[in-house]
């Protein structure tokens, strides 16, 4: 057969997964980079409920609440992070932007086994950044798309966490 006319597949395997990691309280969590739409201060974000950026609409989440932490959004750090998930959009109050990273799919890591009811619905896996702890968090979960489920606890779960060795996997 004749290699004319062949193309090369342009489909490469992305051996890494792109995060938001942001800090509330004590609590590193992740979002995957791929839906932060932006990262607001609290004067761009303004005193509305919702925040309106470049023609769409971004619901307020709280997602200290939905974690069950107690986050101290008064700080200057504080930032308002713009999130879409392609089905919902929602504004995100986080404490502190850590930082944008990748990480390699051989670092993801996925839940230890004692994650067995909802809380695999919250968290995607888990991974390390800057010697942290960060749980990936379910971006449908974290918009409230799955509003039927009760809310996380992010102190129970890093005590599962802390309890587990990990298991090298591919998470993200």
């Amino acid at each position: 057969m004749s290699l004319r006319g062949h193309h090369p597949s342009t489909n490469v395997l992305v051996e890494t997964a792109s995060f938001l990691v942001v800090r509330l309280g004590v609590s590193y969590v992740a979002l995957p980079a791929d839906g932060v739409r932006g990262v607001l201060t609290r004067e761009e974000a303004g005193s509305e409920q919702s925040v309106t950026a470049a023609g769409t609409v971004y619901q307020p989440v709280d997602l200290a609440q939905r974690l069950s932490v107690l986050a101290d959004l008064s700080g200057l750090e504080m930032r308002t992070v713009l999130y879409s998930n392609g089905r919902s959009q929602g504004a995100i109050c986080v404490e502190q932007v850590v930082g944008l990273t990748d990480v390699a799919r051989k670092d993801c890591l996925p839940l230890p086994p004692q994650f067995q009811r909802d809380e695999r619905n919250w968290f995607a896996g888990m991974m390390l950044y800057q010697d942290q702890l960060v749980l990936i968090l379910n971006s449908s979960w974290a918009l409230g798309e799955l509003d039927d489920l009760v809310p996380a606890s992010v102190g129970q779960a890093e005590l599962m966490i802390a309890a587990t060795p990990a298991t090298v996997g591919g998470s993200c």
